[in-house]
């Protein structure tokens, strides 16, 4: 068995050490102190999953002094914490054989290289869904695989533990010698989806069903694969993420109805309360990823000459706002 850091343990890092905990991972989670406190006091996570409800053991700290060596290390942090959660586990690094980042943005998977072996390092998209319910207890929401693999220095043996534990923990995993179209494809998807929602404080599916906001949907998918195309990197229609490549491909109003469909099947579903992570950031007062999604988009475009005036426009004003949510917590 493969011994286990979920480093910046919230909703979504706590899903990961809960299920590798319940397939008889040893695992440790640095997160807050509350939700520390509550898994240190209850001896493990209360992990409800599709109608289950499980127990696995596993331990967790707010301090990173108290970890205990690991094998393995998975990023779960928010992209603003990286820095300090990296820097707070530096005694950890050398004796790391495998590294993955569930973070959004496409940079995690090189700040890992720098912070221990880039041969253990693996590029890594998650598609899971999961909530924080309250400390100590976490709902997996959303059953999206994991997309695992190498980056250029990778060791094949990393990608081999992190793919077989994770599997072996009941998460789809899908290994693709394609990881970096993954990463800016899941960039592309997520630039419209939290733009819009964190901007206007309105669930998800309306971002697809009010037609004045679909048409910002389709222009920064559209600008935002224009950037990807010109970094050298071809998007594509990957399962679970949404079909960023045709939709910039093909016609516009095509492009508007097939938004629109797919805000249509979510209501039909009953999903109308979809928060996504960064509206959830704004409401919680705390900063955003603004800087790993759009922020990288739009330097991106800017260097490499690309004309994405939505994209800019968004990502003015999301650092605006999180400009705001910094100064009023200080």
């Amino acid at each position: 068995m493969t011994s286990y850091l979920i480093a910046g343990a919230g909703s979504l890092g706590t899903v990961y050490g809960a299920v590798l905990a319940r397939a008889g991972h040893d695992v440790q989670l640095l997160a807050r102190r509350a939700h520390a406190d509550a898994v240190t006091s209850r001896g493990g996570v209360e992990l409800r999953s599709f109608g289950s409800v499980d127990h696995p053991t596993l331990r967790a700290t707010h301090d990173p002094s108290r970890l205990d060596p690991v094998d393995a290390v998975v990023l779960a942090c928010k992209a603003p914490d990286t820095a300090e959660v990296l820097d707070g586990i530096a005694h950890l690094a050398d004796g790391v054989t495998a590294a993955m980042s569930i973070q959004n943005g496409v940079t995690a998977a090189d700040t890992l290289a720098g912070w221990c072996a880039p041969s253990a390092v693996v590029g890594a998209v998650s598609m899971v869904g999961g909530t924080l319910e309250s400390p100590g207890v976490v709902a997996h929401t959303f059953a999206g695989p994991t997309f695992l693999g190498p980056l250029e220095p990778t060791e094949p043996a990393a990608v081999t533990t992190l793919a077989g534990d994770i599997e072996g923990a009941g998460l789809e995993v899908v290994t693709t010698d394609r990881i970096r179209s993954v990463e800016w494809s899941k960039l592309v998807h997520a630039s419209p989806s939290m733009a819009i929602t964190a901007l206007t404080r309105l669930p998800f599916h309306r971002a697809f069903v009010v037609p004045e906001l679909a048409e910002v949907f389709l222009d920064l998918v559209v600008e935002g694969v224009a950037v990807a195309r010109a970094a050298g990197v071809e998007v594509d229609d990957w399962p679970h993420i949404l079909p960023v490549r045709s939709l910039a491909d093909m016609p516009r109003e095509e492009g508007l109805a097939t938004i629109r469909a797919r805000g249509e099947a979510m209501v039909e579903a009953g999903m109308t309360e979809v928060r996504i992570s960064m509206l959830q950031s704004v409401e919680r007062g705390r900063p955003t990823e603004v800087d790993a999604i759009h922020g990288t988009l739009a330097d991106w475009a800017d260097r490499l000459e690309v004309d994405a005036p939505a994209t800019t426009v968004v990502q003015r004003l999301l650092a605006g706002l999180d400009r705001v949510i910094r100064e009023e917590a200080t």
